[in-house]
């Protein structure tokens, strides 16, 4: 039998050798490329080598302990007290035996020649400590767990026994002369090592003074460790009874310090001795672009820049990334990436047929030095990141799939423009349109361009050449609509001139004859990106921003609007209101995006505030919190309830033309009742922009895939760094070699991304003992009497949990919904036990009052309407869901 490596090319004859290698290549980037368990029917994954271990010892039997006459069925656990039976697991044992004793059932311990009984389950617990430490099947009474059979997937740590060469936690020697010779052993281990230093300062973000710090004194304890190791040397030679000379038992100590590979690695003018050999030492041990610093005009004014070329030749020597771009990202009929919109077909590079290279910008400032201290906006930073965009979405949200391109101070982007800033990258992105840049992997030359730049307003009016003030007549870069008509009719109505490419080229021809005429177009100058590049335009490559436009903008204001009116309705009171966002029962990724109460200035201030994540959470589980007090058909509620819905249509990511059609309604339902409700609101550019949504997926594609959530996220590295290293010297070259050394962390690891599917903890249960739609369901893909199941599941980064609640068919013109069970794992695929719920579409509260069937069904996520799972809550004896984006029901 040979035994392959998930995560590389190499392949053993057995499990032992299998798991040394782990060890030893692998085990240090755990952490960014989860340890895969080495059986390929298993989707476990995990962080750390020792629960790599201890899963091994508990599911899986090693192969010299299977041999030929050795019975492979499981070991069963049955409970005296029921009919319950099991797989042998001493956890399902102990916890099953103690659901009994929490209705006070009296229970006989289940240890072989122990006769004593109790119905108190803190009594249980407390003999079990005392008396009964050995967790091995042949520990309990026979008529709890056969004890003639092997159980190939059991928790019985008597498998630990014969793994002790394997397991993580003991003394073994790694150096295994059969695979190894020990000059690259000890390459490996150095390289290791330097791996952890590395994960310290660009994972950890410990600073080069805390990492020298540890080295050095490191380094001092195993040298004032050499008398002990000479004593104990000494000592076990004269029981030996061999006796040499002080000369020779010097050169045996030196010998044994320079094989520990702490000691010599790190040792004064070693290789890892010092922060700036570490340095020297990652950039030739690792696949690192090495960012270049470049002077603008005045002295002490620089930039940094990451080559774009050098780092897509990196990324795509990554067999990884390769795959992943290669996988289908479009579907007919339906909008769900950017191939599937009209600007991408317009673009004569990137619509070709042979591999092109899309690249998503994003442009933003950041405040690294805390903005309430003296340091405020002095090191405020613009910084560019761009992604591959031929990345499925699922893959593009990873923070180190996102990577910097350009960092320089606002004061010199306002001093020298964004031509001068941007020079280094332009030049390098007119080479990849022009000339491409040579792809090792494929031996061949690929081209590729800028498809589109995420960036919220300000930043796409500013590089785009748009005007910045949003008081002035044209504020709209997709119309020629002025501020005074979109306040009085639709974008629907199609009276506003749509911006073109020649339309557009004539006005900065016009603005730049003539200053006075920017305030007539809205336009103040050309675009930089424009200027260098023959594939991209400012017209059809600034996307809106719906985290800036929705979340952060018109959702926000609304509320505060609504609330406000509804408190002077006396319907609730701010305090009511708080104190049900306080203390109401969120659940599972609700927790996270827990919104904050609501300020008492709220009404100055005429928002909420708020990130966008607390924003939309509030706001889809406002109907939960105080629907029940707003009378039915009141037009203030209705105003939140039509701007619910229009927020999950826009986070939809697929659409259809007649999905399209119904966001245009929606958000024409919205605008209408908002004006009918609050006459003298005005609204913002932002609702103008809102209008243009439907148009613009058919454009750009689904509007939630070029948004800017993801890569502010990425922000935080920066300011982490900042706030851990506190050194303020050249920031902008401290920032950028931090995060080129953590891009060259994830670029040495065996994987770019994560698996497909995770989890972590399984146990076995026996087929017969499942529902009998599981059975059927399960027959159909193996013929194993045992499958796993586990209570949490990770697919594609979306988390499900048993509990959980996800869209699943039609009913009526309703989403159907089902609680997740069970989650069963058999032959690499996920397959989900759920119970059945009715449903009724709750207008008032735009959500679903669920009744469950006791009806069970069993499905794979690629059967649900929407792959986000959801949650469920008891409001006032209802069962109610309110989902986070529009479901796309599928028939059965």
């Amino acid at each position: 039998m040979t035994w392959n490596c998930k995560l590389c090319s190499a392949n053993f004859t057995t499990r032992t050798q299998l798991f040394k290698h782990c060890r030893l290549r692998h085990s240090h980037f755990s952490r960014v490329s989860p340890l895969p368990c080495l059986y390929d029917d298993c989707m476990c994954t995990f962080l750390t080598l020792s629960a790599l271990g201890t899963h091994l010892s508990r599911y899986h039997i090693p192969e010299h302990r299977t041999s030929a006459g050795q019975s492979q069925e499981p070991v069963t656990f049955r409970c005296p007290l029921c009919t319950y039976q099991h797989p042998f697991s001493e956890s399902v044992l102990l916890s099953h035996i103690r659901s009994h004793l929490k209705k006070h059932e009296m229970v006989l311990c289940p240890y072989k020649d122990c006769n004593y009984s109790t119905n108190v389950y803190s009594s249980f617990n407390s003999h079990k400590s005392r008396v009964h430490r050995a967790n091995l099947a042949s520990d309990f009474r026979n008529d709890i767990v056969s004890e003639h059979t092997q159980n190939p997937q059991s928790t019985s740590s008597e498998v630990t026994c014969d793994l002790n060469e394997e397991c993580p936690g003991n003394s073994t020697d790694i150096q295994d002369e059969e695979q190894h010779d020990s000059f690259e052993l000890k390459n490996q281990l150095k390289l290791n090592l330097a791996s952890l230093f590395l994960k310290m300062q660009a994972i950890l973000h410990v600073s080069n003074t805390a990492t020298q710090e540890i080295v050095d004194n490191l380094n001092q304890i195993f040298s004032l460790s050499q008398p002990l190791i000479k004593g104990a040397v000494s000592d076990i030679l004269e029981r030996h009874g061999h006796n040499i000379t002080d000369s020779t038992l010097n050169e045996v100590v030196s010998a044994v310090m320079d094989s520990n590979v702490v000691y010599s690695s790190t040792s004064k003018g070693a290789e890892l001795s010092s922060s700036k050999r570490r340095k020297t030492f990652v950039e030739h041990s690792y696949p690192m672009v090495i960012p270049v610093e470049y002077h603008l005009e005045a002295s002490g004014h620089t930039i940094m820049y990451v080559p774009i070329l050098q780092m897509i030749q990196e990324l795509f020597k990554n067999t990884d990334i390769l795959k992943k771009i290669q996988e289908p990202n479009s579907e007919p009929g339906h909008y769900v990436s950017y191939r599937d919109g009209s600007h991408f077909h317009e673009n004569m590079l990137l619509s070709k047929e042979e591999l092109n290279i899309a690249i998503q910008l994003y442009i933003d400032d950041l405040e690294i030095a805390n903005p309430l201290g003296t340091s405020r906006k002095i090191y405020k930073i613009c910084a560019l990141y761009w992604v591959i965009a031929n990345l499925p979405p699922k893959y593009r949200s990873a923070m180190h799939t996102i990577q910097l391109a350009v960092l320089a101070k606002v004061t010199d982007l306002k001093k020298y423009g964004y031509a001068a800033i941007l020079a280094p990258f332009m030049r390098d992105v007119h080479i990849l349109e022009q000339d491409g840049v040579f792809i090792e992997s494929l031996g061949q030359n690929v081209k590729g361009t800028i498809f589109c730049v995420s960036a919220d307003n300000l930043a796409a009016h500013g590089l785009g050449g748009f005007i910045e003030s949003f008081k002035a007549e044209y504020v709209c870069r997709f119309c020629m609509a002025t501020s005074e008509q979109f306040q009085k009719t639709e974008v629907r109505v199609e009276k506003f001139v749509p911006r073109s490419k020649a339309s557009h080229d004539l006005h900065v021809q016009n603005v730049l004859e003539s200053d006075i005429l920017s305030s007539q177009f809205g336009v103040k100058g050309d675009c930089v990106l424009h200027e260098t590049l023959n594939y991209f335009h400012q017209i059809t490559g600034l996307p809106p921003d719906i985290l800036h436009d929705l979340l952060e903008g018109i959702v926000p204001v609304e509320l505060s609007l609504c609330i406000k009116e509804m408190i002077r309705l006396k319907y609730f009171t701010l305090e009511y209101l708080n104190q049900k966002i306080s203390s109401f029962p969120y659940q599972h990724t609700d927790k996270v995006n827990k919104p904050k109460p609501i300020p008492k200035t709220f009404m100055t201030r005429r928002t909420i505030g708020g990130n966008a994540h607390e924003n939309a959470t509030l706001l889809r589980l406002l109907p939960l919190l105080v629907g029940s007090k707003v009378p039915e058909g009141n037009v203030v509620w209705a105003v939140l309830m039509e701007l619910k819905e229009v927020v999950e249509l826009a986070l939809c990511p697929s659409f259809t033309d007649e999905t399209l059609d119904y966001f245009v309604c929606k958000i024409s339902d919205h605008r209408q009742i908002l004006q009918e409700v609050f006459p003298h609101f005005r609204l913002r550019p932002k609702h103008h922009y809102m209008e243009h949504y439907p148009n613009l997926v058919k454009c750009f594609g689904p509007l939630v895939h070029v948004w800017t959530m993801r890569f502010e996220a990425k922000h935080r590295f920066f300011k982490r760094v900042v706030h851990d290293s506190q050194n303020f010297k050249n920031i902008l070259k401290t920032l950028a070699i931090s995060h080129q050394h953590m891009m060259a962390y994830h670029l040495g690891a065996p994987s770019f991304f994560k698996p497909k599917t995770q989890t972590s903890s399984v146990e076995t249960v026996w087929v017969s003992a499942l529902p009998e739609v599981a059975q059927a369901h399960i027959r159909g893909l193996t013929a194993n009497d045992t499958v796993y199941h586990t209570s949490k599941v990770i697919i594609d980064g979306i988390d499900y949990i048993s509990g959980m609640f996800v869209s699943v068919g039609v009913s009526g013109g309703l989403s159907k919904f089902c609680k997740l069970e069970q989650i069963y794992l058999v032959n690499q695929n996920v397959s989900f036990l759920c119970c059945d719920f009715d449903s009724w579409y709750v207008e008032h509260l735009r959500s679903y009052e669920l009744s469950a069937t006791h009806c069970l069904s069993i499905h794979q996520q690629s059967d649900f309407n929407d792959s986000v799972p959801l949650s469920a809550y008891q409001i006032e004896g209802l069962l109610l869901l309110t989902p986070k984006r529009f479901l796309q029901v599928r028939q059965n």
